[in-house]
């Protein structure tokens, strides 16, 4: 039992190569997509009911966040439809990412990702937002989740550089 949770994380990278083969905003695509977020979904909530929480956990977890960003970023860029405003915030949104990841190897000794509140609710909205993509309201429900995105990296740079975290 206590390996599942870490399955669910390796099995959310290894639904990213058959995410690239199909072809964007098809069924076999939201299909995968939606399995690839049920385990992202699941890992976490496992890991903690069973008390199975390991480091290594928390950084395959994040590794398999990354990878499947990249996948479904990759496969729904030729997609988005934004305005130049709403790509400088997400540009700002991953500069204040990078300074993070430098905060937290200069303080740390190592790159962390900080599962906060704030980050949760920013991956969940991302997850059910890109499936409004090519909806008149799309671009509104974007801007939503950028705000929060953007507090959620700033209180996660404020957590990793005032050391309130392990």
């Amino acid at each position: 039992m206590k390996r599942i949770p870490n399955l669910l994380s390796t099995s959310r990278i290894a639904l990213c190569l058959p995410l690239l083969l199909v072809d964007a905003m098809t069924l076999p695509f939201w299909v995968l997509y939606l399995i690839a977020g049920l385990t992202d979904i699941l890992d976490g909530f496992l890991a903690r009911r069973w008390g199975v929480e390991s480091k290594f956990g928390a950084r395959l977890d994040s590794l398999a966040d990354f990878v499947f960003v990249i996948a479904v970023g990759y496969k729904l860029f030729p997609w988005l439809k934004l305005p130049a405003t709403l790509w400088m915030m997400i540009g700002l949104i991953a500069l204040v990412k990078m300074i993070n990841s430098i905060s937290s190897f200069v303080v740390k000794h190592r790159i962390e990702f900080l599962h906060t509140k704030a980050n949760k609710v920013t991956g969940f909205l991302l997850f059910i937002g890109m499936m409004a993509i090519g909806q008149s309201y799309f671009v509104p429900v974007a801007w939503m989740i950028a705000c929060i995105a953007l507090f959620a990296a700033i209180q996660e740079g404020h957590l990793i550089r005032s050391k309130l975290t392990n």
